[in-house]
């Protein structure tokens, strides 16, 4: 009887960890749907060159989102493409007003990743670390070596995000909860919040 409680006991805990991670998953993809629709929305507005093209990458990341993201774990590959998407539809929706840097660097063949791990902390720099009316710097550097996968995140902080202070730290919250319930013990997590800067260095255990 005692085996049997302690199997069920692990058993629920196993369903609670899952329904937390989807319940995150769906915080991440709703607020980045709306944000990419808005910016389309204004290319369209503009009869840019650049609309087609927008509505092609966005719709290749939701079917990576709904067909892909149900997986335990995705290949690197995989998420990193749909990061590099993320970074060029931004890219698209700033233009000159912003310098954005993004490197990856290491052996990606064969590797595995929880989906959707990542996404917080970079959509946390455009989401504070830009203003269309100055320029803004991003700088995103994403490097894997044997097991470790490394991801600086800088940004410097202008004026929208330091009025807007308070909400800041949302999405930063959902990266932790994923990484605990994803990585325990297998992850380390920095935060640099200085006067005019913000950095994030992750470092993950992939094995």
């Amino acid at each position: 009887l005692a085996l049997r409680i302690n199997d069920r006991w692990k058993e629920l805990h196993r369903e609670k960890l899952i329904s937390e991670l989807s319940y995150l998953k769906a915080q991440i993809n709703p607020h980045f749907l709306f944000n990419t629709l808005n910016s389309i929305y204004s290319l369209a507005i503009e009869k840019s060159a650049h609309t087609a093209d927008a509505i092609v990458t966005l719709a290749g990341m939701m079917r990576y989102t709904i067909s892909d993201t149900t997986e335990k774990f995705v290949s690197l590959e995989k998420e990193i493409n749909y990061i590099n998407s993320y970074i060029e539809l931004q890219k698209l929706r700033l233009g000159d007003t912003a310098i954005i840097n993004f490197t990856v660097t290491g052996e990606l063949y064969d590797k595995v990743i929880a989906p959707l791990v990542l996404i917080p902390f970079i959509e946390n720099a455009f989401k504070h670390g830009v203003n269309p009316e100055e320029t803004s710097q991003i700088d995103i550097q994403l490097s894997v070596s044997d097991i470790y996968l490394y991801l600086h995140v800088f940004n410097l902080k202008v004026p929208q995000s330091i009025q807007s202070k308070l909400k800041s730290g949302y999405g930063l919250e959902n990266g932790r909860s994923q990484l605990k319930i994803l990585y325990p013990h297998k992850h380390s997590l920095k935060i640099e919040n200085k006067n005019f800067s913000f950095a994030v260095t992750l470092k993950i255990n992939l094995s």
